[in-house]
This record gives C-alpha cells, sequence and structure tokens, in this order.
C-alpha cells in the first residue's frame, strides 16, 4: 500500500508486520517523534517513517484548548530552522521533523501528545476561574514539561504536575499555589491578616515577585514562596535520642541541631533549629539601612559581611546585598553596636567585625594587602570592601621615607596611579590592585607591603638574603623568569644572586605526581656538551644557565613555576601507607594472598583462582577491567568469575601522577569514571580525599603518551583551555591531553583518548564500526543513523563503511559497553529488593522514576519475578558508589 503525504516529497510504502517488528526500536516517527512501532508507512529512498496512526491524522481540528479558531497540522510553521514550543507543555519539536498543530492567527502551538490527550481532547477538564488571571484556567493532572523551564506565577518556581493553566496565554500555576487560602495570619505580622495578591503594590524600593500575602495597613509583604517552612508536618524534639538526630544539621543554617531545640520531619531528614523557624520574614538592619532584608531559601549567595555562601539568609534584591543568618542575627550587629573607623582608602565608614566564626574563603582578599582575609577585619558590606585590621589601624603608615628612593618622601595610595601604556614595571605587569607607595613626582612606587621587607634566609641558599630595591629588570636566577622594574628582589651579595620575593621560600626538594622521585633545585645544570633541556610538564624549553628542578638518577627536569603548581605538589604521606612490592606475599600494597602456587585468594572474590595460560572463548571478559581476556589469567572453579593476570596483580593503594593523594584499589558493580565519564563495572581506583574515582583504563595512560590516532606524542596539560578535537566540548578542570609539537594544536580530553577503536551497535552485529577522524562529505549530509540528529564532519565518529552507517560516539556507547550486566546488587535508594542492570531493547516499560520509556539505555531493573520495578539508571543516579553485597 503507498500514499502521498504533505510532510514528505517520495510516495511512502506501508511496511509489513515483521520489517516494522525489526525496524521499530531503531527508528523515529517524523510525525510523533516516538520509537517506531505499529503499523508504519516508509520512504526507502531518505530514511523516512511515519506511523500508520500519524499519516491519517485530520489535517484541520477544533481543539478545546483554543476554541477561537481551528488548528491545522503542520511540520515547520515558522520555518524549518526554528523548532516550535507547544502552549501547554512547552516541549520543543525538532527542526526539521515533528507534527504540530497550528494556528497562525494567534502564534498558538500544540504538540501532538497534547493535541491527542484523551482528557484534553474530550473536553472534560476541570476549570477554575482564578482571581489572578482574566481566563479561566484548565487543570492538568499530568503531563510532561519539556526543556523549556515553565515558571509558576505564584511561587515563581519551575512548573511540574498537577497544574492550572491558560494555554492561550501561557499562563500557569501549581495545584497548591492556585488553591492557597485568600486570608491567612502569620506570625511574623500578627497585627492584621494578610490577603493573598498577585502583585503587591509598590512602596518604596521594595518589589516582591509572585503571588504575596500584603497587609495593605501596613504596607507588608510576605512572598507566597517563604510562607511555609517544610510541606510535612514538623514534631518538636525535646531530647535527642537517636543516632540520626545527634549527627544531624539544621536544614537553614547548617549548625548542630544539638546546641539547642529543633524540629524535625518524620518523613524525610529535614531538622530546623526552632529560632530558625521562626525568623522574621523581613528585617531592617544596621549593615543595610537602605531597604529591607527578605529571608530567602532558594538560591546559594555569598554573605556580604563573612564571605561564606548558604542558600538560607536575607537579601535586598534592588542591591544584591546578602546576609547569612548568623550575622543578621548577631546580637552586636542586630543592637547597632558598631566600632566603625573613617578610613583614607574607602569613601564610606568602616565596621569592625570581630567576634564571627573563622572565614574559610580563600578567594575573598584584603584590598590592602591582597593576602587571604582573615578575622579580626573592618568592611563596608554594601561595597564589598575589606581589610585586615592590623592593615587598616598600624601596617601602613601613610608617608614613609624609604632608602630606595631618597628624593622625595612616599605616600600611601589605595591603588597605583595608571602608568604610560606598555609599562614594564611590577605594578603594571601584575595589575596590582592592593595598598602602594608611591611618589607623584618621580611616577616611583612598589607594593606597601614590599616596604618593610628584612633580611632572610632561606631552604635554597646558605648564605643570608637581603632585599634589594631595583629600578631595573632583572632575570631570576632561582626560576629564570623576569624580574619587573620597582620590584622588590632579595640579593645575596657573596654570590651575586637575585632573587623574587615569593622566590626566597621554595623548598630545596620535592615531590611532585608527575615523577617517582624527588626532585631537587639547582640554579644552573653543567653540561659538557650543549644540549637543549625540554621541561617535562610543559614541553617548553628549560634554560640550565638558571634554576631549575631535576631528578639526577632519571636527568628529569622541570621549570620551576611548572613544578611547584599546586595542582602537581604531591601532599605528604606516611610511607608505610604507600609500600611498593612486587611480590605476593601478604604485603598491605598487594590486592591478594597466594594460597600455593598456581592458586590465591583476592579480595575481588569470595572463592580461590585459579592459573591459566590457556585462551578463552570468546565474549568472556574480565571482571576487573571488562575487557576481552586473550592472555593468561585467574579463574573461580565454582562460579564464572574470570580476571586477567595483570589486573589480579593490581596494587591496592598507589600514587598516580594525575592525583595529588594516594589512590586505592575497589571492586564495584558500577561506578563512574570522573576522568573520562564512562560507567564501568569492576576494578578502579579513589582517591578519598577528593572522592573522585578512576577506571583501569584511564589508570594505564601517562602523562606522555604515543596514540595511534595521532602522528605526534602528546603530553597531559592541566591548564589547557580549549576544545576537544575529538568531540567537541570544551574541556573542564581535568586539562587535556595536548601535542607535543609547538605547530600542532591538536588536544583531545580522557574520554576521547580511550574511545575503542571499533565498536558494535545492537542493529549492527554483522560489522564492527571503526572510530573515524573526519568526514569529507558535505554538513548537510553528515547525520547519526542512530539518533538522527545532525552530525559535525570535523568531530570524531563511529562509521561502517560495508553499510554506510555513522554514528556519535555517545550514541553507539549509550549502553555502557563497560558495565557488567545480570549482576545482583543492593542499591541504596531501592532497599526491598536485590536490582541488577539490564539493556532493554523492545517494548521498553515505563520508568518507576520519571514515567518515561526506558528505551536504549542502560536500566535497573528488579529481579524478583513478581516485581516490576524498572528505572533508568540516571533516575536513581547516586553519590555514592554501588557496591555487591550478595
Amino acid at each position: 500500500m503507498e500514499i502521498n503525504h504533505f510532510s514528505h516529497h517520495h510516495r511512502l510504502v506501508l511496511l509489513d508486520q515483521e520489517t516494522d517488528t525489526a525496524q521499530s526500536p531503531k527508528h523515529y516517527c517524523f510525525g510523533c517523534e516516538e520509537a517506531v512501532e505499529g503499523p508504519t508507512y516508509s520512504c526507502g529512498k531518505c530514511r523516512f517513517f511515519l506511523h500508520k496512526k500519524c499519516a491519517e491524522l485530520p489535517g484541520e481540528i477544533n481543539h478545546p484548548l483554543h476554541h477561537q479558531h481551528p488548528l491545522l497540522l503542520s511540520t515547520s510553521p515558522y520555518g524549518h530552522a526554528v523548532r516550535v514550543i507547544c502552549n501547554l507543555c512547552r516541549r520543543k519539536t525538532r527542526k526539521t521533523k515533528g507534527f504540530v498543530y497550528h494556528c497562525s492567527s494567534c502564534k498558538f502551538d500544540l504538540d501532538l501528545r497534547c493535541a491527542t490527550h484523551p482528557q484534553l481532547v474530550a473536553g472534560d477538564f476541570q476549570k477554575l476561574q482564578h482571581f489572578s488571571h482574566d481566563h479561566p484556567l484548565i487543570f492538568v493532572q499530568h503531563i510532561d514539561f519539556g526543556k523549556i523551564n515553565s515558571i509558576c506565577s505564584g511561587c515563581k518556581r519551575p512548573m511540574s504536575s498537577p497544574f492550572y493553566c491558560c494555554p492561550n496565554c501561557r499562563f500557569y500555576l501549581h495545584k497548591k499555589c492556585a488553591e492557597l487560602s485568600p486570608e491567612v495570619t502569620h506570625h511574623t505580622h500578627q497585627k492584621h491578616p494578610l490577603l493573598l495578591l498577585a502583585k503587591a503594590p509598590l512602596h518604596g524600593d521594595m518589589y516582591y515577585d509572585g503571588f504575596v500575602y500584603y497587609c495593605s495597613i501596613c504596607e507588608f509583604g510576605i512572598p507566597i514562596r517563604y510562607t511555609f517552612v517544610h510541606e510535612h508536618q514538623l514534631e518538636v524534639v525535646e531530647e535527642t535520642s537517636t543516632d540520626e538526630s545527634a549527627k544531624a544539621s539544621c536544614s537553614r543554617c547548617k549548625e548542630p541541631v544539638l546546641d539547642s531545640s529543633f524540629s524535625s520531619c518524620g518523613k524525610c531528614r529535614f531538622f530546623i533549629h526552632e529560632k530558625c523557624a521562626e525568623l522574621p520574614l523581613e528585617v531592617s538592619h544596621p549593615f543595610h539601612l537602605q531597604h529591607p532584608l527578605i529571608l530567602h531559601d532558594d538560591i546559594w549567595r555569598k554573605c556580604n559581611v563573612c564571605l561564606e555562601g548558604n542558600e538560607f539568609g536575607y537579601q535586598c534584591t534592588s542591591c544584591k546585598f546578602n546576609l547569612d543568618i548568623r550575622c543578621a542575627m548577631h546580637p552586636q550587629f542586630v543592637a547597632g553596636d558598631l566600632q566603625k573607623l573613617q578610613h583614607f582608602s574607602h569613601d564610606h565608614p568602616l565596621i569592625f567585625v570581630e567576634d564571627i566564626h573563622e572565614i574559610e574563603s580563600k578567594e575573598d582578599v584584603c584590598s590592602g594587602c591582597q593576602e587571604p582575609m582573615s578575622t579580626p577585619f573592618y568592611c563596608c558590606p554594601d561595597c564589598k570592601f575589606y581589610l585586615h585590621k592590623k592593615c587598616a589601624e598600624t601596617e601602613f603608615p601613610l608617608e614613609i621615607n624609604h632608602p630606595s628612593h631618597r628624593k622625595h618622601p612616599l605616600f600611601c595610595l589605595a591603588k597605583s596611579p595608571p602608568h604610560q601604556e606598555k609599562c614594564s614595571c611590577y605594578l603594571c605587569k601584575k595589575s596590582y590592585k592592593g595598598f602602594v607607595y608611591y611618589c607623584s613626582l618621580c611616577e616611583f612606587g612598589f607594593k606597601a607591603a614590599d616596604a618593610f621587607l628584612q633580611t632572610v634566609t632561606t631552604k635554597i641558599h646558605e648564605h643570608p638574603l637581603i632585599p634589594f630595591p631595583t629600578t631595573n629588570p632583572f632575570i631570576c636566577n632561582a626560576c629564570g623568569t623576569d624580574g619587573y622594574r620597582f620590584s622588590f628582589p632579595y640579593a645575596c651579595c657573596e654570590c651575586g644572586l637575585m632573587l623574587h620575593k615569593d622566590c626566597v621560600s621554595l623548598s630545596r626538594s620535592i615531590k611532585i605526581t608527575r615523577h617517582q622521585h624527588r626532585l631537587t633545585h639547582i640554579y644552573f645544570f653543567k653540561e659538557k656538551k650543549a644540549k637543549e633541556r625540554e621541561c617535562n610538564i610543559c614541553y617548553e624549553e628549560v634554560n640550565v644557565e638558571f634554576g631549575s628542578y631535576h631528578c639526577s638518577k632519571c636527568n628529569y627536569f622541570a621549570h620551576v613555576n611548572c613544578a611547584i603548581d599546586k595542582d602537581l605538589l604531591e601532599e605528604e604521606e606516611e610511607e608505610s601507607q604507600l609500600s611498593v612490592s612486587d611480590d605476593s606475599t601478604g604485603d598491605i600494597s598487594c590486592a591478594f594472598t597466594v594460597i600455593e602456587p598456581g592458586e590465591i585468594k583476592h579480595f575481588a572474590h569470595e572463592h580461590n583462582l585459579i592459573f591459566s595460560d590457556r585462551g578463552l572463548k570468546d565474549g568472556q571478559s574480565c571482571e576487573g577491567c571488562m575487557r576481552p581476556i586473550a592472555t593468561s589469567f585467574y579463574y573461580c572453579e565454582d562460579c564464572d568469575f574470570f580476571i586477567h593476570e595483570g589486573c589480579a596483580k593490581l596494587l591496592k593503594k598507589v600514587r598516580h601522577w594525575a592525583s595529588k593523594y594516594s589512590m586505592e584499589l575497589f571492586f564495584y558493580v558500577i561506578f563512574r569514571c570522573n576522568y573520562c565519564w564512562f560507567w564501568n563495572s569492576g576494578f578502579g581506583y579513589r582517591c578519598d580525599k577528593y572522592n573522585r574515582t578512576m577506571c583501569i583504563r584511564c589508570h594505564e595512560i601517562l602523562d606522555s603518551c604515543t596514540v595511534d590516532r595521532h602522528e605526534h606524542p602528546l603530553f597531559f596539560d592541566h591548564k589547557y583551555k580549549g576544545s576537544c578535537c575529538g568531540c567537541g566540548y570544551d574541556f573542564n578542570f581535568m586539562g587535556s591531553f595536548r601535542c607535543k609539537d609547538k605547530k600542532c594544536k591538536f588536544a583531545i580530553d580522557y574520554k576521547c583518548l580511550v574511545l575503542p577503536n571499533t565498536a558494535r551497535y545492537k542493529y549492527d552485529d554483522n560489522h564492527p564500526l571503526t572510530l573515524t577522524f573526519h568526514d569529507d562529505h558535505h554538513q548537510s549530509q553528515c547525520y547519526c543513523d542512530i539518533c538522527e540528529e545532525d552530525r559535525d564532519p570535523n568531530r570524531w565518529f563511529y562509521h561502517c563503511a560495508d553499510c554506510d552507517v555513522s554514528a556519535h560516539p555517545d550514541c553507539v556507547l549509550r549502553q555502557s559497553p563497560y558495565v557488567k550486566l545480570g549482576k545482583p546488587f543492593r542499591f541504596a535508594n531501592y532497599r526491598q529488593h536485590p536490582v541488577t542492570f539490564v539493556k532493554i531493547d523492545f517494548n521498553p516499560p515505563k520508568c518507576n522514576e520519571c514515567d518515561k520509556p526506558c528505551r536504549d539505555e542502560l536500566a535497573i531493573q528488579c529481579t524478583v519475578s513478581d516485581c516490576n520495578y524498572v528505572a533508568h539508571r540516571d533516575c536513581l543516579f547516586f553519590r555514592e558508589l554501588l557496591h555487591s553485597d550478595l
């Protein structure tokens, strides 16, 4: 059977049931964008599919949601490059596909799911005439909202079902917001009842967004989002009776609940101090007299006084002024008993802050010395201006006479005056923002903290070093980099050395993550023959006539500034924790013990393992790395457990070049590598300090390596900024592998580096797909055969030349090839029965968490036969790793 359809320029053929069943999970209907199943029309030339029911949709309908005009069936009412957004669910169609019912007069659109929803088509919906909107609102019990963030007009939070809406006006209200009581009596304003308003009248500079409970007599308002502390009934706890509450902290101020009386929720882990539950929703605070401060509990903000961040605090939305609860309710601050100082460096009086919690932030610095803030200090909270107490009171006199400039006195300034363009002095080169001592007549100045330097002794030089102010550039003998005019180096008069002030504190010997031995600081390196030396970190030239770090055992060189990078300096740990052994005699670093020759007991398995050097049948994978076994291995005689000999001999605790701290071997049912971001089963290494995990494939990569997918050697650059040549994503904090050839701009991330050279996809088992690095076809002809989205021809993809199939790497590997299927385990968020990981290809059930089909993704399924629980892996995304306890 063939038809002509307005959505396609070729004739469409109805597929038979056998072909339809074979093709359905692979392709998607052009009309509804759902997976092809059931009777379907197809165009063999264009890989075009259309459900029979979608092909038979009426071209014009009268819909109860838009009774003003009929809606016409359309594919791209606003042009092929514009994605249509449904007026009801706010879901987007794809750029070049997807049917919508459209009203051109009103710019009203419904996607097929909303247009054909039985309840909505029948017009059998509850209506509500709400005071906040002119039109009746329609009640919708359940609809999945799209990626466009629809906001409730009442509480200004993202929408979710159930809800009321006016689709024509795109007006939405949560059900609970639409059914709020029109009048309440609140403990923060007991003089008069508060009336519910859609928008509060303006008074002064205050602005309330969304619905408010308002008293017009007192001009007092409370946004509805702050009316209630918790959705469940709270019980007052007189004394701690459980370990859970003993360790709990207040959900608002984050302090332990044991400090004072508190309330708790029996349904969830919610605790709150009574004093936090009774906080006023609006205060006038001495730190910000211009406007009242409103209590907020939804967005993370940094306090203007103590510089600590919290979701719960007071804010002035007009001025972006924030106070956390501890500062806002501090007795001294609330009383207005403030010691103030009028300092020359700031227009406003500074407030003295002493008795508050310790400042943990290292990002906020003193405006005087540019060092991290600490108590006590002076501040101007409105301007976010901070000074250490010593910097504000005694550290820097307003006028000094200094031996570096005997002509005129130097005056303390809040910042350096502007110099000429391309000035090479220290203040301009470093863009210094702190206090300076300056002579305006001579345009001479330096950092205020450098004015009082003293003679010092250092670990990297045997003689005392004295401050040696200079107006000329110089090269530091310790690190080999330039020194600037008007800076204060240290000098050794006996040796003729000049050092940056920061280089005085260099360590004589350091340990970095990139090398197995300690590095020693040297001022020069004697060579019999002229030879160019490279830094083994950045692979730029090292000038051996000046200082560097060196390993005499390996002839390893590193620039001083590369070696002392905080991300590379290794943290010291006890040597006993990191002992390395090549034998298997029970050393703490070994993962197994020898029972007898050829038999071991490994921590990853409950039975003894037997050694074998025979080959295995195809399909058997190592339980440690999930790769096929082709060499010698260990196996269990009692169960189906195989492990490479190399994986069995992995050390339990190691130092890795990518981690400042030691990493410990683990064996889990599933975990996500924080380097390549693949899901894995089996062995991995974990750094407990940063809660970071690494799979075995990433663990095997060296910081300097060669790969078959690039002609030059690569090295790891943890500071590189740019995008990956493989996938096009910008590099995150993990860094990238760059080409050592300085003219080559090749750089890739961990994920692309560990991509397998060949892979198989479930619908093309006849041929493996090969990793391909460039597509010579035009952009318009490049698309993914799996997701049917556009594909960048300059990015890596998998391709089968025999079948002419091309696909994104993420689409080919989306079912996590390194995850062990069928192994039962206990899941923290689902405690009733054991569960296991499964791949569901046909007739996918709906996820019990999100109510969407578990299609083409790794799913979690209950192992008990009469339990129908199934969920997407990502719907039960967990912070802690899963461990098999069966």
